[in-house]
């Protein structure tokens, strides 16, 4: 079982209309920003198409002459964050930035089951390898549910802890620093996911239950 994680990040801009004197010393009150959090999961795909070698490089123990490698799930989340800024030019190298809009969206974006093609399918050790993979899809789908509602509140504790900014500099440094945060603060939910779903696959993942499971079987190729 492995799993892994991609970030992707837009940034979108408003420039807002104000007075000659009107924000001279400060931001003034804002709106709160809007905010949605979205989340999903991709369907399992299954794959009998790649030889021990090449499933075993996957899993990464292509280093390791003794093991054989009969079936491998991997599964990846995908962090995309969307951020629209509204920004004031107040002069004199001067920009009031604020949070406009926070678009997050966490996916279970792979999720793909190999068994290897010496094992065919109809034979024993096929059915008894998917049987056990799909238990890695199952557990990691489950992490993935039960991470939900953390993630979307972290989120919105995140965004709702961004305040206006007076700031000197470019409206392209300001929403650097806005995502920075944001991004900062979300890999530590992420990570809990990880070590979660690390955790609950690992429980099926040991000598025991692999003897186990090759003893269904009286041939293994």
């Amino acid at each position: 079982m492995t799993n892994g994680l991609i970030i992707r990040t837009l940034v979108f801009l408003a420039w807002m209309v104000c007075g000659p004197m009107a924000w001279a010393q400060s931001c003034p009150p804002v709106p709160a920003a809007q905010m949605s959090f979205q989340t999903n999961m991709v369907s399992p795909v299954y794959r009998n198409d790649q030889n021990r070698a090449v499933v075993t490089r996957l899993a990464g123990h292509g280093g390791n002459p003794n093991l054989r490698q009969h079936g491998l799930t991997r599964s990846e989340t995908d962090f995309q964050l969307a951020i629209t800024l509204a920004i004031a030019d107040l002069g004199n190298n001067r920009l009031c930035v604020a949070l406009k809009e926070v678009k997050g969206t966490w996916r279970l974006s792979l999720l793909e089951v190999d068994v290897v093609s010496e094992l065919a399918p109809g034979t024993c050790p096929h059915g008894v390898v998917r049987a056990h993979e799909n238990q890695h899809v199952a557990l990691t789908k489950q992490v993935f549910t039960r991470h939900m509602a953390p993630m979307r509140t972290r989120f919105a504790e995140v965004v709702r802890g961004i305040k206006p900014q007076l700031i000197r500099g470019s409206a392209a440094q300001a929403s650097r620093q806005f995502q920075s945060h944001i991004l900062t603060e979300m890999k530590i939910a992420l990570a809990a996911y990880n070590r979660d779903v690390a955790a609950a696959n690992a429980v099926i993942d040991t000598p025991e239950s692999y003897r186990a499971e090759t003893a269904k079987c009286p041939v293994w190729k």
